[in-house]
């Protein structure tokens, strides 16, 4: 019995009652005592396999051609989603209500499975089509990158930035000696023509999936793929992406051939780690990333004290297996060179990366278990490059003592004197000296990174946030992003970035396009703060001002908007609908200027106020608004900080043409940059005077 898009195999009218649950699959509807239970796309057709083939035992492989039919997976993506199935039922792997796991077979239902006759109403033409769990492809956007001549040839989903809640428990058996190999599979294929896009010798190693039972374990699997990418990237003649390529994929059931395509490589390297206490089950699977076909597995026991030594063990194995399979002559990978040899440390600081969210709210936790590892090894590179981020994010915002950035700017310059080459150490003393308006310092900092790490767009995308675009230098901008979303298709953070670079271009409707995508695949909500600044300015720009009243509510934090912000928002539109009004527009704008200032909101929605002084003719105010953004700057910690690529919009010509922005630029240290890398876009520079066109 197989499942088929749109075919189910039994009529649609057909209802079972499981237990205490009953299943309407014509509407794929699931109640209990009355109440709908959330259970929808393949975690709904798992269920109904396991119910259709009742009381009988359902293999692994049975179920990967049942329920995902035409797609490639493998067993762990089964395991994910019986443990999702599990937790939306309310079901225990210990004690299962119904189903239950038959180790090393597959699964069953243990629930009394009764079919109901359907009601004279039911009407099977009306049954829904089969549906998935997979984000769909956005056409927009692949027709955008059609038009620069980015090559793509895939299916487009965003990242889903959370990982996988809820895990079954796996009781590994003690093997004697600690380190043998439990089981080791391997199944030749014979080498087939690699694709021409596809470099022949090229890998990509996806984050192993936690299976131990304890969701707090979630940075173990991400650590042992990230040192595997490590040890894999030293080796002459492969290529392996980066680790925020792979990443980008952490939580999701995606094709292996697509993620093939989507990175351009020649097979995938996935894997799980299971565990109890001190030791661990690590699985590796490699896979042929155009067939699908599985070419090695491997599993592995070990005390979790010989974590490092796995890591190497695995490199060497996995290059060995791709050049018999590859054909191809790859050197065997020397031990890793890690920056610390303390493994309590080590885990500290993968806990530390795990808990930090990209919030100032989970900056603090993250912080606390990063210092914890500093105390356990204070010379650890890695961990003093990720403490000095820590330290100067705040100052992103606005917040933060001026201590803590001197404390960043030493953590920063003494990871990079234990280890040169740290692309995080270059990036984290990037962002701080960007902050300060050191930008040719900024730009060497990224060039140095880019020695080591030009292919990951991590590094590449904070250097578009905090150089190019305050510099004007948009279309580059959007050149880097590309390059960044080639090597990355599904990375959030590139298709955020993308966003406010196009909105600012004037691509209102490629911006648009590209917020949706990220609302609907990531934030599952309508944009708000500075995700709807696309919005208001694409209705601004559309001359649809009571749209971009609307949107530029949602664009303000709930406080700001108490304080006024709302009602500023709506006579600001309505003086640009009619000039008669712009007096009192401007009387409101000045009225919210010193909430604004003090308000938590974005740099971006605030410089966005900035423009709004400019579009009703009020340059003084304009201007008046960026020297109180920049006194609060210094005020606060000594930075200048505030994202600058506002001011580079059609709606701010006025105030570029403006004498007092050469006094403005001159403030903000910009000349030198220009003066070394080229002027703004459509600006030239000469005799240290600035002229836009």
């Amino acid at each position: 019995m197989s499942l088929t898009p749109g075919t189910p195999s039994t009529p649609a009218s057909v209802s079972y009652r499981v237990g205490d649950l009953l299943i309407d699959v014509g509407i794929r509807r699931i109640t209990r005592e009355g109440f709908e239970l959330e259970l929808s796309g393949r975690t709904f057709d798992l269920l109904l396999a396991l119910v259709r083939a009742a009381p009988n035992l359902v293999s692994t492989q049975e179920l990967m051609d049942r329920v995902w039919a035409g797609a490639v997976v493998g067993p762990e993506t089964v395991i994910q989603r019986i443990m999702l199935l599990r937790q939306r039922l309310g079901d225990s792997a210990e004690n299962p209500r119904y189903v239950a796991a038959v180790r090393g077979h597959g699964y069953r239902m243990v629930a009394a499975v009764t079919e109901l006759a359907p009601p004279p109403a039911a009407n099977p033409s009306a049954s829904p089509a089969f549906t998935t769990d997979q984000p769909q492809r956005s056409p927009g956007l692949l027709e955008r990158w059609t038009r620069h001549h980015v090559a793509l040839g895939l299916a487009l989903a965003l990242v889903s930035v959370l990982v996988v809640g809820g895990a079954a428990l796996w009781w590994v058996h003690d093997h004697s000696g600690g380190s043998a190999v439990a089981a080791s599979v391997t199944r030749p294929v014979p080498p087939r023509p690699i694709p021409a896009l596809a470099q022949r010798s090229s890998v990509a190693v996806m984050p192993f999936a936690n299976l131990t039972g304890d969701n707090s374990k979630d940075y173990l699997g991400d650590g042992i793929a990230e040192e595997l990418i490590n040890s894999l990237a030293q080796v002459p003649g492969l290529k392996v992406p980066a680790r925020t390529s792979t990443f980008a994929y952490r939580g999701r059931n995606s094709d292996i051939r697509q993620i093939g395509r989507d990175l351009n490589v020649a097979a995938v390297l996935e894997g799980s780690v299971r565990g109890a206490g001190a030791r661990l089950r690590v699985g590796a699977r490699l896979v042929d990333a155009v067939s699908g076909f599985e070419i090695w597995s491997q599993d592995y026991d070990r005390q979790s004290t010989d974590l490092f030594k796995l890591q190497d063990d695995l490199a060497a194995q996995i290059v060995q297996v791709l050049r018999r399979y590859m054909n191809v002559s790859l050197p065997v990978p020397a031990a890793g060179a890690r920056t610390t040899q303390d493994l309590q440390a080590y885990d500290l600081y993968l806990q530390g990366r795990e808990a930090f969210r990209g919030t100032r709210p989970s900056a603090q936790p993250a912080l606390a278990l990063i210092n914890k590892a500093l105390a356990r090894d204070p010379d650890f590179a890695d961990a003093l490059a990720q403490r000095a981020a820590l330290r100067a994010f705040p100052a992103v915002f606005g917040s933060g003592p001026k201590a803590a950035l001197d404390e960043a700017q030493h953590d920063a310059t003494r990871a990079l004197a234990l280890n040169p080459r740290s692309p995080n150490g270059h990036t984290a003393l990037e962002m701080m000296q960007a902050i300060h308006w050191h930008w040719l310092d900024a730009e060497n900092s990224y060039r140095e990174t880019m020695v080591t790490s030009a292919d990951d767009p991590y590094f590449r995308d904070y250097h578009i946030t905090f150089l190019l675009r305050a510099a004007g230098r948009m279309r580059q901008a959007e050149s880097e992003l590309m390059v960044s979303y080639r090597l990355a298709p599904t990375e959030g953070y590139t298709i955020h970035e993308l966003i406010v670079t196009e909105s600012l271009l004037e691509h209102d409707a490629e911006a648009v396009r590209l917020v949706e995508l990220f609302r609907d695949l990531v934030a599952q909500e309508p944009p708000a703060g500075e995700d709807a600044l696309p919005y208001l300015r694409r209705a601004l720009r559309a001359g649809q001002y009571a749209d971009a009243a609307k949107w530029g509510t949602r664009a303000l934090s709930s406080s700001l908007r108490d304080a006024g912000g709302e009602a500023t928002m709506r006579i600001f539109c309505a003086a640009l609908a009619d000039p008669a009004q712009r007096p009192a527009a401007d009387r409101a704008l000045r009225a919210l200027r010193p909430r604004l200032v003090q308000s938590s909101d974005g740099d971006r929605v605030k410089m966005f106020f900035v423009a709004a002084f400019s579009m009703i003719g009020d340059l003084a105010g304009a201007y008046q608004l960026t020297q109180d953004l920049l006194d609060q700057r210094f005020a606060a910690n000594g930075s200048g900080g505030v994202d600058w690529g506002e001011i580079w919009t059609p709606e701010m010509r006025a105030f570029r043409e403006d004498t007092r922005f050469q006094v403005l630029m001159a403030r903000v240290k910009l000349p030198e940059y220009w003066n070394a890398y080229g002027p703004p876009d459509g600006c030239d520079f000469r005799d240290g005077k600035l002229t836009c066109h």
